[in-house]
């Protein structure tokens, strides 16, 4: 239940909600108004029965629902209600001073199953006192069997300076462990009750966050930056910069511009304080080539997505540091061009393609020289092959791209990580990637198939006969099946919910 302008935030908001949403649009007389101004126009205990509204409206569909307020994060499973009962009920923990002004039960969360619960809610509350849907929750427990959720539920900011023992006391009960979880006196939380703007709670969202970050919770943790900055925040680092870190902000870090343009909810920050991309506030964006690049800020990531190489290789060994590694997407050499050359150009059909084949690469290390520089003759049976030595290209980088758009099949060799551009390049323009072994094609959120997005060869040879029994009837569905993955992987007008999707999934 919320107003107009809540609903369209939800609905702009990225990544999509996977929830099944029933929107009941029936606040839009509050917009505009704080607490202070309903009080005044004598509006306030109306707006608050609409939390027993909703309830109704839940059970009028569901045997049971469970109220939150908007400022609760979930931070584990509810797995433990007491279905024999009829209404559940959270303690506020805090000394008797302040139940005798706020009431015994927290307002922000509550479970039912029976609507006459909501009744007898409604006729509770109390127009006279500050806190008049709580003060008389009590009357629930006179009327109703009941339950009380534990002190792991609901975990106020309000506990940590209103209870019976000081802060610190309170704060030294939260821990966490490396397997994910964080914990109030050795019970998994189950929801964070606290408004992270104010800076009354200070130490309590400190604290929370601490044993987040203890516990490589980074789902939770990129949720609550989120909440934090009011959008996601992608951090790249300022060029010029000299050593290890510098870059030409080119492949990847063009996309994050691309992202905060088509997303109202993505910000990019160039920061001068590391050598690494991150999604904020830890989650390592890693867009080298090699594992060359690693220092010790890696050690602080909850979770590296790993852009270039294999994650049974480089991400075995990123998980000797990181609780958490995940396959990423990999991207062009200049996607702004590409997607540029896609709306302007499209791509070709089969019959419109000039070349069977292609192979345009560059040398400019021995690691390069050592997977291109063969003597398997791959210029024998490609109808263009130009591999350069050097820094000189022999194209411009439209020229590369709009000859790769003009093949129907590309060779892919390994580069200097175990990934290139070339295959996502390829497959942009529905151009087929032949792929050699030396190539990683598993290790991204979606992983590449065989026969479906690339044809596999060992040889030249090979590659000759293997494409000659491609008929063209074949080649248009692989053709739609790379650019279709092209569009859903690496485009930005999908990538970047794709990327947080893969972030927050189970």
């Amino acid at each position: 239940m919320c107003d107009s302008k809540t609903k369209t935030y939800i609905e702009n908001s990225t990544p999509q909600s996977q929830l099944q949403i029933t929107w009941f649009i029936e606040l839009d007389k509050y917009d505009g108004m704080d607490r202070q101004k309903m009080e005044k126009n004598k509006t306030f205990g109306e707006f608050l029965r609409n939390k027993m509204k909703v309830i109704k409206y839940a059970l009028q569909e569901n045997a049971d629902t469970v109220l939150l307020d908007t400022d609760i994060i979930i931070t584990d499973v509810m797995n433990d209600i007491d279905n024999t009962k009829r209404v559940g009920l959270s303690p506020q923990f805090i000394t008797q001073k302040y139940v005798d002004n706020t009431g015994y039960y927290n307002a922000g969360l509550l479970w039912c199953n029976d609507i006459d619960v909501c009744n007898t809610w409604e006729e509770c509350i109390d127009y006279t006192n500050h806190c008049p849907e709580q003060i008389n929750m009590i009357e629930l427990v006179k009327k109703y069997d009941h339950f009380e959720f534990g002190e792991n539920y609901n975990f106020q900011c309000w506990r940590m300076y209103l209870a019976d023992e000081p802060a610190d006391k309170i704060a030294s009960y939260v821990t966490s462990n490396i397997n994910g979880t964080i914990s109030y006196k050795n019970k998994p939380i189950k929801f964070v009750h606290t408004h992270f703007h104010d800076k009354r709670f200070q130490q309590f969202n400190q604290t929370i966050i601490q044993q987040l970050m203890n516990a490589k919770m980074y789902k939770i943790l990129a949720i609550v930056f989120r909440v934090i900055n009011k959008k996601w925040i992608l951090r790249i680092p300022r060029q010029p910069m000299k050593g290890w870190g510098q870059h030409n902000n080119d492949s990847y870090r063009e996309l994050p511009i691309l992202f905060k343009v088509k997303n109202s909810d993505v910000d990019v920050k160039y920061v001068d304080n590391t050598i690494h991309c991150w999604l904020e506030p830890n989650i390592l964006t890693y867009d080298r080539p090699t594992l060359e690049w690693c220092n010790n800020e890696v050690h602080t990531a909850s979770l590296v997505l790993l852009g270039n190489g294999s994650i049974n290789v480089e991400g075995l060994k990123l998980k000797e540091h990181v609780a958490h590694v995940k396959p990423w997407f990999f991207w062009p050499r200049k996607p702004m061009l590409m997607e540029k050359l896609l709306k302007n150009h499209g791509i070709l059909s089969y019959d419109g393609r000039k070349m069977e084949s292609i192979f345009i690469g560059n040398i400019e290390n021995g690691v390069q020289n050592a997977y291109r520089n063969t003597n398997k003759p791959w210029h024998e049976v490609l109808t263009e092959y130009h591999c350069t030595n050097g820094k000189q290209h022999k194209f411009t980088h439209e020229e590369y791209l709009m000859k790769l758009r003009d093949s129907r099949f590309g060779l892919c060799l390994r580069g200097y990580g175990s990934k290139c551009h070339r295959e996502v390049e390829l497959m942009a323009f529905g151009t087929i990637p032949i792929v050699t072994p030396e190539v990683c094609t598993d290790s991204y959120m979606e992983p590449l198939i065989e026969n479906v997005h690339y044809i596999f060869v060992n040889s030249p040879e090979e590659m000759k006969h293997k494409i000659e029994n491609v008929s063209s009837d074949e080649w248009k569905i692989m053709s739609k099946n790379c650019y279709d993955w092209y569009q859903r992987n690496v485009h930005s007008d999908n990538s970047w919910s794709n990327m947080v999707n893969n972030v927050l999934q189970l």
